[in-house]
């Protein structure tokens, strides 16, 4: 049992993401929780086969309760006022993707957790995925060489994301609660941070394509230049009614291309060589598994997280940088269109 079990996790939200994480704490040893949430019947969804947890509907319940940890499990444009109210009482945070809609106010939360001396980790899953940390040791080891350029592409359909739920009910669907594909679908964008470092400039479209009622975009795309000298494009959207997750890296030595939602590596080294494929084997809840003993590993024994609130921040920039470079063009557009009238 982790020394976690004998201090109270607050998860803040039991939707579908708050109760995976529920589960995954308890199957960890995490015993005493503290449940948040309005709506009654996810409160008692949540709480089912948990011994005796506090139920609460507001956050200045919550805190009577004193917590040592929290998770933040809420739609983004609440994720950093909560955050700043839990780290002003020294708790303990893990947020989920993205940090926040926008940047304002991640300065104050970043001081206050340094002032306060508290972990806070980000959401950040697919850093824990076996695919995605495959490709991490392949780059590592130099196989490819320098990386020259990738094209790195997904996307869901937003009605069958949560098939029981309205998707037009969701957080994704609403630009009021920091909804569109940018921000839902961060993962892609601290992936490339993660595996290929920092970027230097983007030129990126955004726009809402399909039907589907939402006043968010449904679908965003770039090109980005990073300060390594690699380019990529990157494509992900709300449209794809076959889901898609790939990575093609093309280097001075090869190519590699990764299917993660099969899992599946192909490697072509040299001369048109043969493509060797192997299969990446796992289970989806595993990297939430993974990232929640981060957590608790950073929490008992002063490890590193995997995702500190640091990452967060610079991949929350990146996001900013791709919707005002959309901004921007759109603009263009319309001036243009203006002069030609």
């Amino acid at each position: 049992m982790t020394d976690s079990g004998k201090k109270n996790f607050l998860i803040l939200g039991c939707g579908s993401i708050g109760r995976r994480h529920i589960a995954n704490l308890s199957a960890l040893g995490v015993k005493d929780f503290i449940l948040l949430d309005k709506d009654e019947s996810r409160l008692r969804e949540a709480a089912a086969g948990l011994c005796s947890p506090v139920m609460v509907k507001n956050l200045s319940k919550a805190l009577e309760a004193r917590p040592f940890a929290a998770l933040i499990c809420l739609p983004t444009s609440l994720h950093l006022s909560f955050a700043l109210r839990l780290a002003r009482k020294g708790v303990h945070l893990f947020i989920e993707k993205p940090l926040s809609m926008s940047l304002e106010g991640v300065d104050e939360l970043s001081e206050m957790v340094a002032k306060k001396g508290i972990t806070a980790m980000m959401g950040m899953c697919y850093r824990f995925h076996p695919v995605m940390q495959a490709i991490k040791e392949r780059l590592d080891s130099g196989i490819i060489g320098t990386v020259y350029h990738v094209n790195y592409f997904g996307g869901f359909y937003l009605p069958y994301w949560h098939r029981d739920e309205d998707y037009r009910l969701e957080y994704a669907a609403r630009a009021e609660l920091g909804g569109g594909v940018l921000l839902t679908s961060i993962h892609g964008l601290d992936n490339l941070r993660w595996l290929f470092g920092e970027v230097s400039e983007v030129k990126a479209f955004m726009a809402k394509l399909s039907p589907l009622q939402m006043d968010v975009e449904d679908m965003a795309l770039g090109v980005m230049r990073f300060c390594s000298g690699t380019y990529v494009s990157w494509q992900s959207d709300f449209l794809q009614q076959a889901d898609q997750h790939r990575m093609v890296i093309v280097g001075e030595k090869g190519t590699m291309r990764f299917d993660v939602l099969k899992g599946v590596e192909e490697i072509n080294i040299g001369n048109g060589g043969k493509w060797k494929t192997r299969r990446i084997p796992f289970d989806v809840n595993s990297m939430y598994v993974r990232e929640m003993e981060c957590f608790l590993s950073a929490l008992d024994e002063g490890l590193p997280v995997e995702a500190g609130l640091t990452e967060g921040i610079k991949t929350l920039e990146l996001a900013m940088k791709v919707r005002e470079s959309s901004l921007r063009d759109s603009v263009k557009k319309e001036l243009k269109a203006c002069l030609s009238t």
